[in-house]
């Protein structure tokens, strides 16, 4: 009895993304790799034709679950057969045992079963809760499998060929690790990284045997790609929008952004016109790699050869692949600490600006006979644009003063500060809060108007001998007033803001202070302050705070402290939504006979 060895057989196992483009690139690979098998261009035709109808079934009708799941191929040949194993993700199906073409001729539904079954010689479907898998074989015609294998020469040559493809393979990944290594020692000396990708990619054409590249990279807004690299160097490519049409545009580069995956062009699928590329390799193949950091869009990676006769291995693209992925996490990692370079320089801004902002305030409140001041302020950002004043005046009365630029951060704070330098500079202007604010409007309605802003005032003359206020608003919040003995008054301020109408008149309301008095003025952060339930404090609590303060007979600092844990205790850890503000004036007690 002859003795007989075991028959040689060579493998393939490919794991490719649940997509149509990632299906395709492992389908040519399966390809190449039955072809150096020996399998003749029929037989290649056939194979190929079979794997496009299972791998693009097992695209189309994976599950929500399965899309993030890959798809199988498997492939297995001896001297005798070919068996290709196609794992899918699917709800599944049960296979017939004949299968016959659609009566309808425009239908597509049975026909790739129909050609799965007529191109193979045992088709079978294993179905799992996990995962399917469609079995399929084919035995090799006798004379080219004898032919291949009984010859031992021939099969020493076969397992050379094998050694070969191994020797490659290695030699490619340790190349690509050599190239990573160098471009770390790189990165280290602070290679701008537009000239760092220019060299790096450099390498990689050298590595993968490519001719041409063309690195783009996404803007901070996300919404365009510009050229950061390429070879050709210098290609002067204009910007490529990302808009809602990217999916029907002809740049693969674009397709590849939207789609988060690889487009791949060659003879059979070419550039089309109008694509860019077009103008570097208007024939060859090549694929574009979206390059992804943490969902983040990085930029496009292409890289093509000028001839499409040689096509890429699996190896070749892996490492492209990694390539692209390792330049992204570098040009990320450098976007990320310009942000932070960028976030410490703006919280120093912001910092100079609150500390020019706080000392805008004033230090100390002027000491009166008989009277009490107190103010408070608290931003809702860490430069804000309310701001409250005392000024005392020759003949020893008061200026009460508090304004809201409308806005926060930066601008509004430099409006307040140009607004307390105008206040300071008019003293004189004191007794007559109406006409200082006309003058106030005059001198600031240009700028406020030319950037669409205004701001919101209140000036209360304080006249102590006489006991008389008079008081004038922009647009602001009313003056709150009550004593012994009176009901409280609610003094409006409804002239127009400042900045809204040139050369206006502001009125002027005068008031007796009453016996006991206690005064509060206030921005709109007070009374539009919201609780976690987004509700509004208003004006009613604060008055009735304001004679509940007067009936305890507070000073003006226990007043205060009052006023802040009503506030603190409405908001409930609700961060302030606007800027706050207040001044409260309160006749000592003690004083009074």
């Amino acid at each position: 009895m002859e003795e007989t060895g075991p028959l040689p057989v060579r493998a393939l196992a490919i794991r490719a993304r649940c997509d149509l483009e990632a299906v395709s690139v492992a389908r040519h690979q399966a390809r190449q790799f039955l072809g150096e098998t020996g399998l003749g261009e029929d037989e290649l035709f056939a194979w190929e034709l079979v794997l496009a109808e299972a791998m693009n079934n097992a695209v189309q009708y994976a599950t929500v679950a399965g899309r993030n799941q890959p798809v199988g191929c498997d492939v297995l040949v001896s001297n005798t057969s070919v068996e290709v194993r196609v794992t899918d993700h699917t709800a599944g199906f049960d296979l017939p045992d004949v299968v016959t073409l659609p009566e309808d001729a425009d239908s597509e539904g049975g026909r790739g079963l129909y050609i799965i079954k007529t191109l193979t010689d045992e088709a079978l479907y294993l179905r799992s809760p996990q995962e399917n898998c469609l079995v399929l074989r084919k035995a090799r015609p006798t004379g080219r499998a004898q032919a291949r294998f009984s010859d031992p020469h021939q099969e020493l040559g076969e397992t050379r060929h094998t050694l070969d493809l191994m020797t490659e393979e290695l030699a490619s990944c340790y190349e690509s690790l050599a190239a990573i290594f160098g471009a770390s020692s790189e990165l280290e000396k602070g290679i701008p990284s537009d000239e760092f990708a220019q060299r790096w990619l450099g390498q990689l054409l050298k590595i993968t045997e490519s001719d041409w590249f063309v690195l783009r990279l996404a803007g901070g807004d996300g919404a365009a790609l510009r050229v950061a690299a390429s070879w050709p160097a210098n290609w002067p490519a204009p910007p490529l929008t990302l808009g809602r049409d990217a999916g029907t545009s002809p740049s693969v580069e674009r397709q590849a952004a939207t789609g988060r995956k690889d487009v791949w062009f060659d003879a059979g699928n070419p550039l089309r016109a109008g694509d860019p590329l077009a103008e570097i390799a208007p024939q060859g193949t090549g694929f574009a790699h979206a390059i992804a950091v943490n969902e983040t869009l990085v930029g496009v990676l292409t890289v093509g050869r000028t001839s499409s006769e040689r096509q890429y291995a699996a190896g070749e693209v892996s490492v492209i692949q990694t390539f692209g992925e390792f330049l992204g996490i570098q040009i990320r990692n450098a976007q990320f600490q310009e942000e932070q370079v960028r976030t410490r320089l703006l919280r120093r801004d912001l910092e100079i600006a609150a500390n020019i902002q706080r000392s805008l305030l004033p230090e100390r409140l002027p000491e009166l006979p008989g009277f009490r001041l107190a103010g408070y302020y608290r931003s809702a950002r860490q430069v804000g644009g309310d701001y409250y004043d005392v000024l005392d005046t020759t003949d020893g009365n008061l200026l009460l003063v508090v304004a809201d630029v409308m806005g926060k951060g930066l601008p509004a704070a430099m409006f307040a500060s140009i607004f307390r330098s105008l206040v300071r500079s008019r003293r004189d202007l004191a007794a007559q809060p109406g006409e200082f604010l006309a003058w106030l409007n005059r001198n600031l309605g240009g700028d406020l108007s030319h950037l669409e802003m205004f701001i919101t005032a209140q000036l209360v003359f304080v006249d102590l001998a006489r006991r008389r206020l008079r008081v004038a608003g922009a647009g602001h919040q009313p003056l709150l007033l009550t004593g012994a003995g009176v009901p409280l008054v609610e003094i409006d301020s409804s002239g127009p803001p400042l900045g809204i109408v040139p050369d206006l008149a502001y009125p002027e309301t005068e008031q007796t202070l009453p016996r006991h008095a206690r005064l509060l003025m206030f921005t709109d952060g007070l009374s539009e302050a919201r609780n976690a339930q987004g509700e509004f404090l208003d004006l009613p609590p604060l008055t009735e705070w304001l004679q509940a303060s007067a009936r305890r007979k507070e000073t003006a600092e226990q007043a205060q402290q009052s006023l802040v844990t009503l506030l603190r205790n409405f908001e409930q850890d609700t961060p302030p939504a606007d800027d706050q503000a207040f001044i409260l004036l309160v006749e000592e007690p003690q004083t009074i006979t």
